[in-house]
């Protein structure tokens, strides 16, 4: 017999191993990927258009920070869902880290197109924005969590 979490068993049923939902496999870790890549794409331009459009608005500088920090902060939910659900909803903990870096790679994609459409960096780079990034990336991670 064999001591385990549930008590006394034979080594054979011991040894079951890990169930398949805390575990993605390779195809399902690459089709995640992949569409966190789309993801992250879709949303920093959908980011970047908004950022731009408020930007552009009469308002002022640090209003326009709020907006945008609150903008990527909220982000984080469609995120963090999606990623979710492409992986199937499995309890696997790489995810939370695709998640997070899905947020990140957003954030890089909000940064480009906003520059390109003439928004400064300051806007992104500044301690309100990279708050925002943080509450995002901490909300896609807790979306995905075992």
């Amino acid at each position: 017999m064999v001591q385990s979490p549930v008590g006394a068993r034979c080594p054979d049923c011991a040894n079951i191993g890990q169930a398949p939902i805390f575990r993605s496999t390779n195809t399902e870790m690459t089709t995640v990927i992949a569409s966190a890549a789309a993801i992250a794409v879709g949303v920093g331009v959908v980011y970047a258009l908004i950022v731009w459009v408020l930007w552009n608005l009469p308002f002022n500088f640090a209003f326009g920070n709020v907006f945008a920090a609150m903008i990527v902060a909220v982000a984080g939910t469609p995120v963090g869902e999606l990623i979710r659900r492409v992986g199937r909803y499995k309890l696997d903990t790489r995810l939370r880290y695709v998640a997070a870096g899905t947020m990140l790679v957003t954030w890089m994609v909000g940064i480009t197109v906003a520059g390109i459409l003439g928004v400064p960096a300051a806007v992104f780079s500044n301690i309100v924005a990279l708050i925002g990034l943080g509450i995002g990336i901490y909300i896609a991670m807790n979306r995905v969590r075992p």
